[in-house]
C-alpha cells in the first residue's frame, strides 16, 4: 500500500510517514552501502555483546563468524603470539580464559589454544554458556526468578536444558558400538547401565552415606547436620516475589565461590586445631537461584561442639553483624539415630537434586530463607539440574574419604585376576561387589583403604595406561586406568575387564586382529594351568613312523623302510 492511497490523518500519518522513512534508510544502508561499511558493520555484530535471547541457531551462525574472525586476528597478530594476548581477545569476547597446565611445555599448549579459538564447535560452546548465565544473572535481578513466579531458573533455561537432554538421548539412541569380537550394543544403553543413570547415582551416594555411618558408628563419632546460606547481599529477591534491597548483583556462581573460600578457611582451622572429620557436603539452590550448603559430617564427641563453634565463626566473619546473620546464617543439630540415622536427615536433598524420588515428588518440600518459609512444589529436580549445569556447581562433595574411582574400578575387575593377589584387595574387592545374600560395602571398602581422614595416604590404587592421541587440537596423552593394586604390593595389577569400541562398521581387520590378540593375552593370563601334566583321558595312539628321504637311504645313514603291504581284502 502506497502512502498516498491511505486515508490516515494527524498523529496516524505521521507514525506512518516515520516507519516509510526509517525503512527506506535500512533499504540504502542494506543496498546502497559501500564494501568498506558492510565489512564494519559485519564486524559489529561479530563483536557485539551475546543477546541472552538469540536462538541456538543465531548462535551456531554466530560461532561460525567469530571462529572466522579469530582466525583472521591469529594471521594479522603483530609479533609474538601469547596466552596473555589469546586470553585478552576472549574476555573480550564473553569467552572463558584458557590456563595452561603448569609443568607442560607452553608451545603444543599454544597452538591447541589457537586452533579452539578458530573451531566453531568450540565457540558454540562458549556461546552457549555465556547465554545461559547472562540471561539467569539478568532474569535473576530482575527479581522474576523466585517462589512465586519461576524457582531457581528461567522457563527458557529450563526448556532448553530438557531439549539437549532429549537431543542427546535421540542421538545415544540411535547410535551403536562394536568391539572386536563383533558385539554390538546400543550406546543409551551402555549410559543407562552407569552412573549417568540417576536411580544409580542416587542409589550409589545411599550406599556410601549408609557405610560412613557404619565406620563412624563402629568408632565411636557423632553425627552432625549443617545449613550453610550466604549473607542477605546474594539474594535477589524475596518469598514474596519483591526484589530484596541489599541485593549487590552478586550471581550464584559468585555465591558458590563464597561458599567455597569460605569452607577452605574454616578447613585450614580445622587441620591446625587437630580436629577429625569426615562426611558430605551438598550444594542445592535457593528459590531464587541463590545456593546453600547441607553438610552432614562425622567428628568425636569430644571435638563435635568445638567443630560447630569453628564453624559458626567462619560463616560469621563477613556481613555477620546484618540482621538475622547470628541465627539463620549457619545451623547444626546433631544427628538423632531414632529419626532413623544419617539416611533420615538427607534423602530428601538427595532426591529433590536428582530424580525426585520417593514422597519429594509428591509432598514437594520447604525453602527456608531466614524467617520466611515457602513450600516448593514437587517435580523440580529437572530445574534443579538445568541450574546446577547453568552455573556449572558441583551439587555433591565427599569430604576425608577413599576415592569412589578405586571403588569403581573394582567392580570391573574379574574375580580370577584377585586370586593370589594380598588379603587386602580380596577384601576390598568382597566388599564393592554385592550377592544375593549381601549390599555393597562401603565401610568394608573404607576399612581396606586405611579409613577416612587419610589424605591421599589410601591403600589402593588406581593404575593408567597413556596414550598419545591426535584429536581436533593436537596431539593429548589419554590415561586409561587399568586397574587397582596394593601399594604394599606394587607389582601386582589386577586388571580391570575392558573392551575397546568403536562406531559400528568402523573396524578395520587390522585393527580387529590386534585388539584380539591383546584381549587373548589377557585370558591366557587368566586361565593358563596350575601345572605342566595334562591330567584329561588320553587316547592310545600308535608311536609315529619315522621316514626318511632318499638321500639319507642311499647315505646308509636311515635304515630300508618296509614295503607297504596290501591291507586291502581279497575276495
Amino acid at each position: 500500500m502506497k502512502l498516498q492511497e491511505t486515508n490516515l490523518r494527524g498523529r496516524d500519518r505521521r507514525i506512518y510517514e516515520e516507519f516509510f522513512e526509517e525503512q527506506d534508510r535500512e533499504h540504502w544502508k542494506k543496498y546502497h552501502a559501500t564494501p568498506e561499511e558492510m565489512a564494519r558493520a559485519h564486524l559489529r555484530r561479530v563483536l557485539a555483546p551475546v543477546d541472552v535471547w538469540a536462538s541456538d541457531w543465531d548462535l551456531r551462525t554466530l560461532a561460525e563468524q567469530r571462529a572466522e574472525h579469530c582466525i583472521d586476528w591469529v594471521v594479522d597478530f603483530p609479533g609474538l603470539m601469547t596466552f596473555v594476548a589469546v586470553n585478552e581477545k576472549l574476555q573480550s569476547l564473553e569467552a572463558r580464559p584458557m590456563e595452561p597446565r603448569p609443568g607442560d611445555d607452553l608451545e603444543p599448549q599454544l597452538q591447541a589454544a589457537i586452533k579452539r579459538i578458530g573451531c566453531p564447535l568450540y565457540w558454540r560452546r562458549q556461546l552457549r554458556r555465556t547465554q545461559v548465565q547472562k540471561r539467569e544473572a539478568q532474569e535473576q535481578a530482575a527479581g522474576r526468578i523466585c517462589a512465586r513466579n519461576m524457582p531457581y531458573v528461567h522457563t527458557v533455561t529450563a526448556a532448553r536444558h530438557a531439549e539437549r537432554q532429549a537431543a542427546n538421548r535421540a542421538m545415544l539412541e540411535q547410535t551403536e558400538i562394536e568391539d572386536a569380537d563383533g558385539e554390538i550394543i546400543n550406546l543409551w544403553q551402555a549410559v543407562e547401565a552407569s552412573t549417568a543413570n540417576k536411580s544409580i547415582r542416587r542409589g550409589e551416594l545411599m550406599t556410601r552415606i549408609r557405610g560412613c555411618e557404619e565406620w563412624a558408628k563402629a568408632r565411636g563419632m557423632v553425627g552432625i547436620f549443617t545449613t550453610n546460606t550466604l549473607p542477605s547481599r546474594f539474594h535477589a529477591s524475596r518469598f514474596e516475589g519483591g526484589k530484596n534491597p541489599a541485593f549487590d548483583g552478586s550471581t550464584p556462581r559468585d555465591g558458590q565461590s563464597w561458599l567455597s573460600k569460605t569452607w577452605a578457611r574454616a578447613r585450614s582451622k580445622i587441620q591446625r586445631r587437630g580436629i577429625k572429620v569426615f562426611g558430605f557436603r551438598v550444594a542445592e539452590p535457593h528459590h531464587d537461584g541463590c545456593p546453600h550448603w547441607h553438610m552432614l559430617l562425622w567428628v568425636d564427641p569430644a571435638q563435635a561442639e568445638q567443630l560447630q563453634e569453628l564453624l559458626r565463626a567462619c560463616w560469621l566473619q563477613h556481613e555477620g553483624d546484618e540482621p538475622g546473620a547470628d541465627r539463620y546464617r549457619f545451623k547444626a543439630e546433631a544427628i538423632d539415630p531414632a529419626r532413623g540415622g544419617a539416611i533420615a536427615y538427607v534423602a530428601k536433598y538427595i532426591s529433590k537434586n536428582i530424580d525426585d524420588a520417593g514422597s519429594v515428588a509428591d509432598t514437594g518440600h520447604y525453602d527456608y530463607q531466614g524467617q520466611q518459609k515457602q513450600l516448593i512444589e514437587g517435580g523440580k529436580a529437572q530445574l534443579v539440574t538445568a541450574w546446577a549445569s547453568a552455573w556449572r556447581i558441583r551439587q555433591f562433595q565427599p569430604i576425608g574419604q577413599p576415592p569412589v574411582t578405586v571403588w569403581r574400578e573394582l567392580r570391573r575387575v574379574d574375580a580370577g585376576m584377585v586370586i593370589g593377589s594380598s588379603k587386602r584387595m580380596q577384601r576390598a574387592y568382597a566388599a564393592v561387589h554385592k550377592g544375593e545374600a549381601h549390599r555393597a560395602d562401603w565401610c568394608g571398602y573404607m576399612t581396606e583403604q586405611g579409613g577416612a581422614m587419610v589424605g591421599r595416604a589410601y591403600q589402593l590404587r588406581l593404575e593408567f595406561d597413556s596414550e598419545t592421541k591426535e584429536g581436533r587440537y593436537g596431539p593429548s596423552e589419554v590415561k586409561t586406568p587399568a586397574g587397582v593394586f596394593d601399594v604394599s604390593r606394587p607389582g601386582e595389577l589386577c586388571k580391570s575387564a575392558r573392551k575397546k569400541w568403536k562406531p559400528k562398521g568402523t573396524w578395520t581387520p587390522a585393527e580387529r586382529r590386534t585388539a584380539r590378540r591383546g584381549l587373548l593375552g589377557e585370558l591366557a593370563s587368566l586361565v593358563s594351568p596350575w601345572t605342566r601334566f595334562n591330567n584329561c583321558t588320553q587316547v592310545n595312539q600308535k608311536p609315529k613312523v619315522k621316514r626318511a628321504n632318499s638321500w639319507q637311504i642311499l647315505a646308509g645313514d636311515w635304515p630300508k623302510p618296509e614295503p607297504l603291504r596290501d591291507q586291502r581284502r581279497t575276495t
